[in-house]
């Protein structure tokens, strides 16, 4: 997983190259599948065919319309889904992503939808009269 400290704080996480080895899935061996969130929102980069690397599907969700985000535990290797608001029934999938950094970046971005939340200002009761 990747963090950096610019001003974006971008965190990013890719499938793993053994979990790909293991279901025998060549392309995300070469090409690992990443999710990538920074301050505007959250981006899928996944390529479809080892043999078209030049190919490849970017999908991203704006940080205002994220619903939630789904953390899918397995026993090795776990998979998150990022689901929208606007009524999109494809979530934002990445399968195959190490346990730990799994859990680092579903717990900040949910940190990160919390702090986006609006707060309602609390209104002063009238002065009295």
């Amino acid at each position: 997983m990747t963090e950096t400290n610019d001003a974006g704080e971008r965190l990013e996480v890719r499938s793993s190259r053994l979990w790909a080895l293991f279901h025998l899935n060549l392309t995300q061996l070469i090409f690992p599948a990443r999710m990538i969130a920074d301050r505007l929102g959250i981006s899928t980069k996944t390529i479809g065919a080892w043999y078209k690397p030049w190919q490849r599907s970017d999908e991203h969700l704006p940080m205002s319309h994220l619903a939630q985000v789904i953390h899918d535990r397995g026993l090795f290797w776990d998979n998150i889904r990022v689901e929208s608001t606007g009524g999109s029934s494809d979530p934002l999938p990445i399968d195959g992503v190490s346990k730990s950094q799994a859990r680092y970046f579903v717990e900040h971005m949910r940190a990160r939808m919390n702090d986006s939340i609006p707060t309602q200002p609390r209104h002063a009761p009238p002065p009295p009269r």
